[in-house]
């Protein structure tokens, strides 16, 4: 049996349509937008370069012009004004304080060339301190080393026999130097010492009477 398709009259064979291609809607960016991000961009810029010159910025602060030893006090000669740039691990005392520490004694040794820091101020020390007596020993050559006596330095002080007597016996002292004068005419100088207050008065008068010879400690004992 064969069956048979009557092809409708009046509808031509055609091919289907082809596909429309959908184009993306374009975005339209705001203007609006686009100058706000410059101007951000902008004050950014402004932002890291203010901080970096504020945080970079030079500052006047208190420097050494002369050698300060130990116990001695600062005078304003001693110091001078240097520019120095912020750094977290140094606290420079800022030049306006420099008579915060002039007229005070010296807490450590300052160098030419160094910045005062407000430990000048805060950890400043008295001398002699709580317990002790400052004394002036007079010695000759002979009557301690050759070697320059540095402030700080730990000595003992011990029976020294004066010419055609026989030394006193008494136990050393241990003691402290603080500053050394220069020699005179006769070649004497002068040792100023830190002992216990409990010696200073007998030592102060077998000084005077050149009786007292300088031993000098190692600075860690």
């Amino acid at each position: 049996m064969t069956t048979r398709v009557q092809q409708l009259r009046g509808v031509p064979d055609a091919p289907p349509p082809a596909p429309v291609a959908l184009r993306p809607p374009r975005r339209r960016r705001s203007k609006l937008l686009v100058l706000l991000g410059v101007l951000l961009c902008a004050l950014s810029a402004a932002g890291i370069v203010w901080v970096f010159r504020a945080t970079d910025e030079a500052v006047a602060a208190v420097g050494v012009a002369r050698p300060v030893r130990y116990g001695e006090v600062i005078t304003a000669e001693a110091l001078r004004e240097v520019q120095v740039r912020p750094d977290p691990g140094v606290r420079p005392l800022r030049w306006e304080r420099r008579f915060d520490v002039v007229g005070r004694t010296s807490p450590t040794d300052l160098q030419p060339g160094e910045i005062v820091t407000p430990d000048a101020v805060t950890d400043s020390v008295a001398v002699p301190g709580a317990g002790q007596q400052l004394i002036g020993v007079p010695v000759k050559p002979g009557q301690l080393p050759a070697a320059p006596l540095q402030p700080r330095q730990p000595i003992l002080l011990v029976p020294a026999g004066v010419v055609g007597t026989t030394a006193e016996a008494w136990p050393p002292v241990r003691g402290a130097v603080i500053s050394v004068s220069d020699r005179d005419a006769t070649s004497t100088q002068v040792i100023d010492v830190v002992v216990p207050e409990a010696n200073g008065v007998q030592l102060a008068s077998r000084a005077s009477a050149g009786g007292v010879a300088i031993v000098v400690l190692p600075k860690d004992r």
